[in-house]
């Protein structure tokens, strides 16, 4: 399973994305110190979200219609664009926020393309049968990097300030190094006409329950119980552990996750699948609850570990299920729509704490979360059986054929 073409696949994925968590640890702190205003975290994610919104709707078809090797390859090199304009911006004495939040949207037009060409290259380049065990890797060593990221970038923030967004700058260029070795596929253009080819893809989501669910699920639980954006106000605030905790914080949930993801790639298939997948969004909400009452580092650390460690049992689920279900020829349009699904959760998860933090502080702010998070987990249990009674992925392939 291990051939180059994966492996350069997951360097390119890993070097994209510790250079996002750094540029977000960064940011988070640099423009927390100088404005002591939540809601600037708050549109520091949405900025990043906007263009995924905004370009939603052909994202699918650019996938599908065009060799995803070269979406990747133009993602990075309009990352490369933002990176660099983030970084001449960060050498003011004052921080040109409206500059700042115009290289967000740059970043945020990248990504709105980048998602969903990962999830749907993957499928392309490793066996059927190895896809689950891939999904497993490839998100253990995103996590890796989502773990070194903010720990690398808490001790640079410390050591060199502003001279980080130089190392995210470095990142992007070995992203794109890497994605020059991925192989060139047969493109399975979507024959339809008119809006068709658009909309096929929410159309097949919509038919399916089980897709509808994990995504409708996602959405709204990680929307609601996201709490990263106000990290920066527990280090500085609350637990007053400086930039180093910062990046330890951020660090946590992915090192949950990496430890999860290993046990995960070398484990046999899940069984129970389902109910592991809302006892995973359960315990998420669980952790989001103990974090918001913790004034204890250590203890604001496992929950933060726990938080990372289910959010990766219910990624290896979630994404498994969705690619098994889904014929290539419409891959692209779907992995869109899940792809925006996740990344407007994680982000207007941020923004709606920034906002909410704004009225009712952090911690009103982290509990609620918590607790509408256990709502949804259950009304999806009632709302979705089938996914609740599902038990191996493999099952799934009866679903396919009857969809």
């Amino acid at each position: 399973m291990i051939e180059r073409s994966f492996i350069a696949f997951l360097i390119g994925r890993v070097s994209i994305w510790m250079a996002g968590v750094m540029l977000s640890v960064a940011l988070g702190w640099h423009v927390y110190l100088e404005t002591k205003e939540p809601i600037y975290l708050a549109l520091i994610g949405l900025m990043q979200i906007l263009p995924t919104f905004l370009f939603f709707i052909i994202t699918g078809v650019v996938i599908d219609r065009f060799q995803r090797k070269y979406i990747l390859l133009a993602c990075t090199l309009v990352e490369f664009i933002a990176f660099t304009g983030i970084l001449l911006g960060m050498q003011f004495d004052i921080i040109p926020i409206k500059f700042i939040f115009y290289m967000l949207l740059i970043h945020g037009s990248a990504r709105a393309f980048q998602i969903p060409s990962e999830h749907a290259i993957l499928p392309n380049i490793v066996s059927q049968e190895n896809l689950a065990k891939a999904v497993a890797i490839t998100s253990t060593v995103s996590n890796l990097a989502k773990t070194t990221g903010p720990l690398i970038a808490g001790l640079l923030i410390a050591l060199i300030d502003r001279q980080v967004y130089g190392v995210c700058l470095l990142a992007v260029i070995i992203s794109f190094t890497a994605y020059l070795f991925l192989p060139l596929l047969v493109i399975n253009a979507p024959i339809e006409a008119g809006l068709k080819p658009f909309l096929s893809g929410i159309k097949f989501v919509a038919k399916n329950r089980l897709l509808l669910g994990i995504i409708l699920l996602d959405l709204f639980i990680v929307l609601l119980s996201s709490i990263e954006a106000l990290l920066p106000i527990y280090a500085v605030d609350i637990l007053q552990v400086g930039p180093n905790g910062l990046g330890l914080m951020r660090g946590m949930p992915a090192i949950g996750a990496v430890i999860t993801g290993i046990l995960l790639s070398n484990i046999s298939p899940l069984r129970n699948c389902g109910k592991k997948l809302f006892a995973a969004f359960a315990l998420c909400s669980v952790s989001v609850l103990v974090f918001g009452f913790s004034e204890i580092f250590w203890l604001s650390l496992i929950a933060l570990f726990v938080y990372g460690a289910t959010d990766m049992l219910s990624v290896n689920i979630r994404f498994t299920l969705a690619q098994t279900i889904t014929p290539d020829e419409v891959r692209g349009r779907v992995s869109a729509v899940f792809a925006t699904s996740t990344a407007s959760s994680n982000q207007l998860g941020e923004f709606r704490a920034g906002t909410v933090a704004t009225a009712l502080g952090p911690v009103g702010a982290t509990i609620i979360g918590g607790v509408l998070g256990l709502v949804i987990c259950i009304g999806g249990i009632l709302k979705f059986p089938t996914l609740w009674k599902l038990d191996r992925i493999s099952d799934l392939k009866d679903a396919r054929k009857k969809s």
